[in-house]
């Protein structure tokens, strides 16, 4: 590998990032300082012209000499072309600037002496429109030129890609903001209508809350048992037998709702639920209520029910209507559920029917 090749090569680990800049400075004097015996350029270009040499910055015009000032540029030894020297400068108002001008091709100076390149009118060795930028010419015009100028190019192209990044955001932004503004317009009117009219659809009011009493809707056609609040109304209306009427005062029966329906196949549904004065009180009073069952004649439901719901039937005989009935407890609530009517199997699908949706309203347990 030539020491040309070697010098493209520690050009391209600059630019990727794999060596830093100090790295590069000082490998970069190591192969410079081994190339003395190397061929020239010249004798490396073969029957090919020598490259398009580039300037960075076209000469300035002699000024009074600034000590301060510093300049890099392509000395004229043949051993070494790309080896720099720093002189001073003589340009005014500017003392600590550093300038890297490309090493000038051609016949060598005189040795001490110093060379001023015209300026070139011809772009950048980037701008040949080749398609292959400088990374694939045959030298490069980046690679004298050190890696401050990948630095400053960096720097370039970073602000560049910002201020396009915030330019691309509030050109979105903007297109946004107008969709919204023409989508949320109303077509007829002000704002403060459609304000008014979106207040007056919400709805004003919640939905009751379940209570403890609560009878499930019913089938059929309801009878109106809106007088019946307390317990003592309930016995007024001789719903109950004597002996259920103890079952219920002896819990502290208190507040009562009753809920009547008839069906259109002639059965009759009832429930009624009483508030006890606790849980206990209540449980007791349904295990008593269940004994009465049996003492009337009633036997276990043939169907199925839950086993917290104590159910009990008597069947049709003759004229008189049979009858399914059901005791359970809900919190301190002694609920009541019964169907009678004429037909037994009638009476049995109605009822399931019934006990499920009071089950759903009110169900079983403390």
């Amino acid at each position: 590998m030539t020491w040309q090749e070697e010098l493209q090569k520690l050009d391209l680990e600059l630019a990727s990032g794999r060596i830093s800049a100090d790295d590069y400075r000082a490998r970069r004097d190591e192969v410079l300082a081994g190339s003395t015996s190397a061929p020239s350029p010249q004798q490396q270009q073969g029957p090919f012209a020598p490259p398009f040499r580039w300037q960075a910055a076209p000469p300035q015009q002699q000024q009074p000499p600034n000590p301060d000032a510093t300049q890099v540029v392509g000395t004229g030894n043949a051993a070494s072309p790309d080896a720099t020297q720093v002189v001073n400068t003589q340009q005014k108002g500017d003392a600590e600037r550093t300038q890297f001008v490309r090493p000038v091709s051609g016949p060598n100076p005189q040795q001490g002496g110093w060379q001023s390149a015209p300026p070139i009118s011809a772009p950048p060795p980037w701008t040949t429109g080749d398609g292959f930028g400088p990374v694939g010419d045959p030298t490069p015009g980046w690679i004298a030129q050190g890696p401050e100028t990948f630095d400053d190019a960096g720097e370039r192209s970073g602000k560049g890609r910002v201020f396009a990044i915030i330019g691309v955001i509030l050109v979105l932004a903007l297109i946004g903001g107008g969709i919204w503004w023409f989508a949320s317009r109303p077509s007829g009117g002000t704002g403060g209508e459609t304000t008014a009219q979106s207040t007056s659809q919400t709805p004003t009011s919640k939905p009751k809350p379940k209570d403890d009493l609560e009878i499930a809707d019913l089938p059929g056609t309801q009878e109106d048992q809106s007088g019946i609040k307390t317990f003592e109304d309930v016995i007024a209306q001789k719903l109950l037998t004597d002996e259920e009427n103890t079952a219920y005062t002896t819990a502290g029966a208190s507040k009562v709702r009753v809920g009547v329906s008839k069906l259109p196949n002639g059965d009759v549904v009832q429930i009624i639920t009483v508030q006890a004065t606790d849980a206990t009180t209540a449980a007791t009073a349904v295990d008593a209520l269940n004994e009465l069952q049996v003492k009337f004649g009633m036997k276990p439901y043939t169907g199925v029910s839950p086993a917290s719901v104590s159910t009990y039937q008597v069947d049709v005989a003759g004229d008189k209507k049979g009858a399914v009935r059901a005791h359970y407890v809900h919190k301190n609530t002694i609920v009541r559920v019964q169907v009678a009517g004429k037909d037994q199997a009638a009476i049995s699908k109605d009822f399931d029917s019934v006990l499920a949706a009071q089950l759903s309203a009110l169900p079983t347990g403390a």
